[in-house]
């Protein structure tokens, strides 16, 4: 919470600074691990993610209840395959000043109930979610190699259900679903034909 009428009251206390605390910030850190079938886990990205607007908005409306726009939280993650430059399948897009303004991946291939959250420490929230390839339509691709380089954690005022409500491309996203944070990464294989998973855990801080 900043308060930043206090710095009026300086003059009473001398150079103390205590009473110009610095606003709360909301730190994005992801893992992307890829499996395939019963083999060991590869790393493809453990690293800082972008929080964009819209999150920082939807966690404001959260905290409101019932005087915000969103009631809900974060309980959907989202991969896309077109998080990489043009015919650059491991060189991922970086981000740039229109990324704070961004609603959406490049091209969404699924979304996903998160499959597990916790809270590791007393200022931060874990997010696990799982995506196994196969059963995804050929159509959800927008590339032809079949790849996942991009993700993103959604908040929306629905709540975590058994199963949850798997969307591939093309059959509709809730109206309510915001995207709060995004990252795009090397592209892995993600193709229909095998079994492929790829988890990805999110954890989001609050820092002062």
């Amino acid at each position: 919470m900043n308060l930043p009428f206090l710095k009026y009251l300086k003059p009473l206390f001398g150079s103390k600074d205590c009473f110009e605390p610095e606003p709360l910030r909301l730190h994005g850190h992801i893992l992307v691990e890829h499996q395939v079938g019963d083999g060991p886990k590869r790393v493809v990205v453990d690293d800082r993610n972008y929080i964009v607007a819209a999150g920082v908005t939807a966690a404001r409306d959260i905290l409101m209840g019932p005087n915000g726009a969103l009631e809900g939280g974060i309980f959907r993650m989202a991969i896309g395959d077109n998080g990489t430059e043009p015919g650059q399948l491991y060189t991922p897009k970086i981000p740039d000043a229109s990324w704070d303004a961004r609603t959406s991946l490049y091209h969404e291939v699924y979304r996903n109930d998160i499959a597990a959250f916790s809270t590791p420490t007393y200022n931060s929230m874990r997010f696990v979610g799982t995506f196994n390839s196969t059963g995804i339509a050929d159509a959800s691709y927008d590339l032809s190699a079949q790849v996942i380089n991009e993700a993103a954690l959604i908040a929306g005022d629905g709540a975590l259900t058994a199963g949850g409500d798997p969307k591939q491309h093309g059959t509709g996203v809730d109206a309510d679903e915001v995207m709060f944070s995004t990252r795009t990464f090397n592209s892995v294989p993600w193709g229909n034909g095998d079994d492929i998973t790829i988890t990805i855990t999110w954890t989001i801080s609050v820092i002062k």
